[in-house]
């Protein structure tokens, strides 16, 4: 190596511009760590200000994704915060821990002031509201470790950055006293690199501090390189080494930058520019080259960011949209009103529908996003107060239904064991038409009421058919007697009045009113007598006087009520025809000898003969009674 041909000056400027220059554009990548903004949000109590340099910074850890909260219940976010509490360093949680305490938060606080509103809605009185939140205790519980534990690690970070305060002062003192030492070039070289990578090791200094003390580090490095200006062949090959590196870094980037934006790329060059500064100088003729493409593929990865943000921006917004959308959807479930049960259940459908939809949308990274889920609590709250209303006035309609049902079930019971089962029959039937008319109750009490008066009903309706069966019976027997009386009465003689009477009386008493046999029976009696030459009417008499005898006797009420039918019907035949008659006649006029006219006035007189008759026997038939 030629010493002579080495300008120190030449050496001097180069270290100083190729470990200088990197440094400016690399600032912009790196983030300033102030732990005292996270710890005034993290905790209420006094945290003092840590503040670390922001040159030499080592590449920030990967940072983790923050939950979607808005998607997951109480229990499932305080189970997150537990796991990540658990699992990471307290520094590296903070967004995660307060993002998930500030949804829970919000949420307990609207479950305690629904109840704390429904509770004044009933009439209590503030003072004396009490609402126990388990979770809220958890939470808290939780989130205390979570301060002690980050209080603990800033306390050490202070305490670290003091040390490697003291640390680096101390290199950069050895630093200094390496051009005066004994040894050789390369020895001092070695002791150089090593003191360089304890030093890249050491970690942070207070930020107070950090400049000044990055200032003399780098004024007595260029002193030692100064000083290392004749051994310029160990340089020229930590040049190389350098160029390598970056030029490695550098492709590795832009074969990234290939593969389009990522959070993965966007940390690779904050990681780059942290590391492009503590690598060192290269060769001077490849300094503005290899800045020139470094500088290029920054830009190339911030167009994508760029990009990136727009596009996540516009993702964003069109999440907001479609959570709006959800909320709008909410809203209108209580534009009309549903008038019934089922309405509502079909609106709490669709409001679970709703809910799955806002849960899909997911995490929205953006200041609209506590808005719109505050919209979503409330319009879910109005839907709830509605609905809540709406059931209000239902249980009192339904009680008044109870009431109507009740007393329904109370008719039944009180004519199911009655005798008159006409009148009863008629009631039983208007009370089960009423019951469809006493409103809606629920399925459950409902059934159970019906059953009741069902029960009733049919014990009454099984009564009243068990004896109209028997009835049936009873008349199918008279029946079958009566024709066999028939049939015996067609081979019998009638000798006289009496037997005819007999004959009538034996008849009725054999119950059971039947107007087609009656008929033949009176036919056949009268075909029986027409030979003993009496008067009809007399014959008419008789018969009818021993067929109402017989009936009285066999107390046969349902035949009295039979001839008293039948006298009615008769009378009110007569005397509608007499009437004709008699209004027909008026068109003959008083001609005298008319043979037509005399005909009609012995009808009229015939007819009117037929109406004394029918109430002479009327008469007969009172009298009979008494």
């Amino acid at each position: 190596m030629n010493q002579e041909e080495l300008d120190p000056k030449e050496v001097q400027q180069e270290t100083q511009e190729q470990m200088e220059a990197p440094a400016t554009e690399a600032q912009e990548e790196v983030q300033e760590v102030t732990v005292a903004e996270e710890a005034e949000e993290a905790n209420d109590d006094q945290v003092r200000t840590v503040e670390a340099e922001d040159d030499h910074e080592e590449p920030k850890e990967q940072k983790l994704q923050i939950p979607d909260f808005d998607a997951l219940d109480l229990e499932q976010s305080l189970e997150a915060i537990k796991q990540h509490v658990g699992s990471y360093p307290p520094y590296r949680i903070k967004g995660i821990v307060e993002s998930g305490r500030s949804r829970m938060l919000r949420e307990l606080n609207a479950q305690q002031a629904e109840a704390k509103e429904k509770y004044l809605a009933e009439g209590g009185n503030i003072i004396d509201f009490r609402y126990y939140q388990p979770m809220r205790k958890q939470l808290g519980a939780v989130y205390g470790g979570y301060r002690d534990a980050l209080r603990k690690h800033y306390s050490e970070l202070e305490a670290q950055l003091a040390t490697n305060l003291s640390t680096k002062l101390a290199i950069i003192e050895q630093i200094k006293e390496l051009p005066t030492s004994e040894g050789g070039a390369k020895e001092k070289y070695d002791t150089f690199k090593a003191l360089r990578e304890q030093w890249n090791s050491t970690g942070l200094v207070p930020k107070a501090d950090a400049r000044n003390v990055w200032a003399n580090y780098n004024h007595h490095v260029d002193n030692f390189f100064n000083f290392l200006r004749l051994a310029y062949d160990l340089i020229d090959k930590e040049y190389k080494n350098n160029l390598e590196e970056k030029v490695a870094m550098i492709t590795e980037l832009e074969a990234m930058v290939e593969g389009g934006a990522s959070s993965e790329l966007f940390r690779a060059l904050q990681k780059a520019h942290s590391r492009w500064k503590k690598i060192g100088p290269v060769p001077r003729e490849q300094k503005d080259l290899i800045w020139e493409r470094f500088k290029a593929v920054t830009a190339k990865i911030h167009e994508q960011r760029e990009q990136f943000n727009e596009n996540l921006k516009a993702r964003n917004e069109a999440k907001i949209a479609a959570k709006r959308a959800v909320v709008e959807g909410i809203k209108g479930l209580t534009t009309e009103l549903p008038t019934k049960h089922s309405g509502w259940q079909k609106a709490s459908r669709a409001l679970n529908e709703y809910r799955e939809e806002f849960k899909k949308i997911g995490f929205v990274k953006s200041e609209e996003n506590d808005a719109v889920w505050e919209d979503y609590k409330v319009a879910q709250r109005e839907f709830n107060r509605l609905k809540n209303a709406f059931y209000k006035e239902e249980k009192k309609s339904h009680r008044e239904s109870i009431e109507k049902k009740r007393a329904l079930i109370e008719l039944a019971h009180s004519l199911k064991d009655s005798e008159d089962f006409g009148g009863a029959a008629s009631a039983l039937k208007k009370a089960q038409a009423d019951w469809k008319k006493t409103g809606y109750v629920p399925k459950k009490e409902g059934d159970k009421l019906w059953e009741e008066f069902r029960g009733a009903c049919n014990h009454f309706f099984d009564r009243m058919n068990g004896q109209r069966k028997a009835r049936e019976k009873q008349v199918s027997a008279a029946n079958k007697a009566k024709e066999a009386k028939l049939a015996e009465l067609k081979d019998a003689s009638v000798a006289s009045v009496a037997d005819a009477v007999a004959l009538s009386e034996a008849w009725g008493a054999m119950g059971s009113p039947n107007r087609k046999l009656d008929a033949q029976f009176n036919a056949l009696l009268e075909d029986k007598l027409s030979g003993l030459g009496l008067d009809k009417s007399e014959l008419e008499r008789t018969l009818f006087e021993a067929k109402v005898r017989a009936l009285v006797e066999a107390d046969d009420q349902q035949g009295l009520l039979a001839q008293r039918s039948w006298i009615r019907d008769e009378t009110d035949k007569a005397k509608k025809e007499l009437h004709q008659l008699e209004n027909n006649i008026a068109f003959f006029g008083n001609a005298k000898g008319n043979p037509l006219l005399e005909a009609a006035q012995k009808n009229i007189d015939v007819q009117k003969a037929r109406v004394e008759e029918l109430v002479a026997l009327r008469k007969l038939f009172n009298s009979l009674l008494k």
